[in-house]
């Protein structure tokens, strides 16, 4: 999983809690699974696809997931994107490769590749969504 986390942004912060915790949380999650689309895109173009195999395959299994949780009296919101659980084991072998198996990375690469868009996108929709809400 890939994991980013985005400090010292005081003003952000305060337009946020201008909102309310609630939408403040909604508009940061909103916009970071919007932001994170190009990324889900390249993971799923790149990930190992095996056509013989009946079961679902790892990348249908990529998405975008969230969560948030209170820290030290913060809203905290958490995106991942990637495999499921169940494809976790798979996922690794083909990111950083086995003994018998060649390494073929498509998560790292994914926000290497994606991460200047990632972030126009997530300035773009926060601002739009804080607009929005005012």
């Amino acid at each position: 999983m890939i994991r980013m986390e985005v400090k010292g942004l005081q003003e952000l912060e305060r337009q946020l809690l201008g909102l309310g915790e609630k939408v403040g949380t909604q508009v940061l999650r909103d916009a970071g699974k919007a932001a994170l689309e190009p990324v889900l895109e390249d993971m799923k173009a790149h990930a190992g696809y095996d056509e013989s195999a009946k079961d679902e395959h790892m990348r249908d299994s990529i998405k975008i997931r969230s969560s948030s949780s209170k820290a030290k009296g913060n809203a905290v919101v958490y995106l991942r994107v990637g495999p499921s659980k169940k494809h976790f084991i798979k996922a690794l072998a083909q990111e950083m490769g086995t003994v018998k198996q060649v390494a073929s990375p498509f998560i790292r690469p994914a926000l290497d590749y994606q991460k200047a868009k990632v972030l126009r996108i997530l300035a773009i929709e926060i601002r739009d969504r804080i607009e929005n809400h005012r």
